[in-house]
């Protein structure tokens, strides 16, 4: 690869954990010797990756996702309003399949999802040229022609600044089973989009990163419950005693406190263990119940931080049909609408790749919703041009899509022509 009439070579280094290999067979250690002396393994309970680990997070951002994958994106010729519609060709073709291994909802799907998740996406586009040769942007010559699409992690990549300004992207790879080898990339060779971000100029602020502290708190929550299922609601035993137990009385009264204990749905055995003065068993405090009040209230902060009703990604009994109506079309209207609005501004250079003269835009009037708002702004046409309105400035006001008429700038009462 050349960068600045450079070759550059990227090594393969190892990852983290192996350079750092005292820390994992540290741990191995200590988990084999905690066996042997036949203590529990520690409960796993981290964080990370909340996408994978917590249901709100999962069903927003998929939702989202969806929504954007399964509206129509059109290809035309021409002004807005005055366009061709482009219904076969290459475009068609390459969009049924941006990636042997992607095909059209995927390709949106993921293209959502990482600006959720991580705030912005790195497409890095494949060329194939008159020979049959394949490269990326800066290694095939200017006769070429999109061949796929590879989206990949944005965390791989790093960005490389001088003086000011963009040099080029280091991409780290992941691992042998990754789709690209760790390279460098000059900045036309990658297709960046990002969402805003106030505190970084290179880089896309994610909703996720917002949502954090909201998810991290839901799946604490999640364990918690999980933990009092699992433990027929047993919060555990506190022996009390007024003297000193050596070790082996301890170890003989935890196991039998072990043995007591059933699988989740079974009621404990009984334990009897002598030369112990007290047995406190704590129960649980009004508080600690209340956890199932406060998913509710993280459930809302997840949602509002990717901007999904909540009424969406949880129905429940009291989501009645008008609720549920009233927020998929502002779902629609206020979210998904802006959101392929901003998709359609960086797709422009992928349609462009392949045909200069055509755009690709999202047909949201052909989704039902928009459809039956459609029909609700024709019938307040329909009520303005009775009362002598112009229909071109009808047209205009309430946006019905229609072309501009030589007649529609008179207007009519009756029939008659308004002077």
């Amino acid at each position: 690869m050349k960068l600045f009439g450079f070759n550059i070579q990227i090594s393969r280094e190892p990852s983290r954990g192996a350079r750092a290999g005292s820390v994992p067979a540290t741990r191995s250690a200590a988990l084999a010797g905690d066996w042997l002396r036949g203590k529990d393994a520690p409960p796993s309970c981290a964080l990370a990756s909340p996408y994978e680990q917590v249901v709100w997070v999962y069903r927003a951002v998929n939702l989202l996702a969806e929504q954007v994958a399964n509206t129509p994106f059109l290809f035309s010729e021409g002004e807005r309003g005055r366009e061709k519609l482009i219904t076969s060709g290459p475009l068609l073709d390459f969009y049924a399949h941006p990636h042997p291994r992607l095909n059209r909802f995927e390709y949106w799907e993921l293209r959502v999802i990482w600006l959720m998740l991580r705030g912005e996406c790195f497409r890095v586009p494949v060329f194939e040229d008159d020979q049959g040769r394949e490269g990326f942007a800066g290694e095939i010559g200017p006769r070429r022609r999109l061949k796929r699409i590879l989206m990949l992690d944005p965390e791989k990549f790093d960005h490389i600044i001088e003086d000011h300004e963009l040099a080029g992207w280091r991409y780290r790879g992941a691992g042998p089973n990754g789709p690209l080898a760790p390279q460098v990339f000059l900045p036309e060779e990658v297709w960046h989009e990002k969402l805003p971000n106030p505190f970084n100029f290179w880089r896309g602020l994610a909703p996720l990163r917002v949502a954090a502290d909201a998810a991290r708190a839901d799946f604490s929550a999640g364990v918690f419950m999980r933990g009092i299922i699992e433990n027929n609601a047993d919060t555990g035993l506190i022996v009390r005693t007024d003297r000193w137990l050596d070790d082996e009385q301890r170890e003989q009264i935890l196991a039998t406190l072990r043995d007591r204990k059933q699988r989740a749905g079974c009621a404990d055995r009984p334990a009897f263990i002598c030369g112990v003065a007290e047995i406190v068993k704590p129960e649980l405090s009004s508080s600690d119940l209340q956890f199932l009040e406060n998913r509710r209230f993280t459930r809302s902060e997840i949602c509002a931080a990717f901007g999904v009703p909540e009424e969406l990604v949880a129905a429940t009994e009291h989501n009645k049909y008008d609720v549920m109506e009233g927020a998929r079309s502002n779902f629609i209207e206020n979210r998904v609408a802006p959101f392929c609005g901003r998709i359609e501004a960086g797709e422009q250079r992928t349609v462009q790749a392949i045909d200069p003269r055509a755009s690709g835009w999202f047909d949201l009037e052909s989704l039902p919703l928009m459809q039956k708002a459609r029909r609700e702004r024709l019938a307040a046409a329909r009520a303005g041009f009775e009362m002598g309105v112009p229909f071109n400035e009808l047209n205009r006001v309430l946006d019905l899509g229609f072309k501009p008429f030589p007649w529609g700038d008179k207007g009519y009462i009756g029939g008659k022509e308004i002077l």
